[in-house]
């Protein structure tokens, strides 16, 4: 059986159901991401790992961190392994042309740290720790190519997923990425929004070491979770 783990750049993802959402007022946040990947396996694959890379914004208030640290505990019930990274808040000055305004033209803007560093890392060494055959990697950004070659230098196959956009923007992953992904064996797949309604966690997860329940947030309810307790 071929090894497969996964790989989730999760802001990636975020921003694009996020715009959905805005849209549509369809909500996607309460994601399993287990279902989701494990539908793409084939018959002569088996999971090994997913993991998920995020970092944690206290800039968006103490409902919004709740909210982010609930779905991560949700994840890491259902077996996902969560690495996060940081955010650090910078001074930035305004650029903006021929712009009039005569007070402070300094603001403070949050920057993620970390989260593409631990992922390309994460990838690579467990190819160099042959703890896979094969790996996905969920995001269309291309600063993950470096990591991407050299996991097919090792003799790896990768596959790439494509984070679902709104029909009117192309989904094509940028060239970059595409061309790392090359060879027999290698596989890219668009995600559409429809595929993400399949593949929601229920209202209420439960941790299979202390049974203690993680439920769905509100402001996720639009999403028309399945009403059922989930239990490893």
């Amino acid at each position: 059986m071929q090894r497969v783990s996964f790989f989730i750049d999760g802001f990636n993802v975020y921003h694009k159901i996020n715009e959905y959402q805005e849209i549509t007022g369809i909500c996607y946040k309460w994601l399993n991401y287990k279902s989701l990947l494990s539908s793409f396996l084939q018959p002569d694959q088996t999971l090994k790992d997913i993991y998920f890379f995020t970092a944690i914004s206290r800039g968006r208030g103490p409902e919004s961190v709740n909210r982010h640290n609930k779905y991560i505990t949700a994840l890491k019930n259902i077996g996902i392994i969560v690495i996060t990274g940081r955010f650090i808040t910078t001074t930035i000055e305004c650029r903006v042309r021929n712009c009039n305004f005569s007070g402070n033209r300094n603001f403070n803007k949050e920057q993620e740290k970390k989260t593409d560093v631990n992922l390309a890392i994460n990838m690579v060494l467990d190819a160099c720790n042959n703890e896979y055959d094969k790996c996905f990697l969920l995001s269309s950004d291309s600063d993950f190519v470096p990591a991407l070659d050299r996991v097919r230098e090792m003799g790896k196959n990768v596959g790439l997923l494509v984070p679902p956009q709104d029909k009117k923007v192309n989904a094509t992953p940028c060239d970059q990425l595409r061309y790392a992904c090359r060879g027999n064996g290698n596989k890219i797949i668009n995600l559409k929004f429809d595929m993400l309604r399949h593949h929601l966690l229920p209202e209420i997860v439960i941790d299979p070491k202390t049974s203690i329940p993680v439920r769905i947030q509100n402001e996720y309810m639009t999403s028309g979770v399945i009403n059922k307790i989930f239990k490893e």
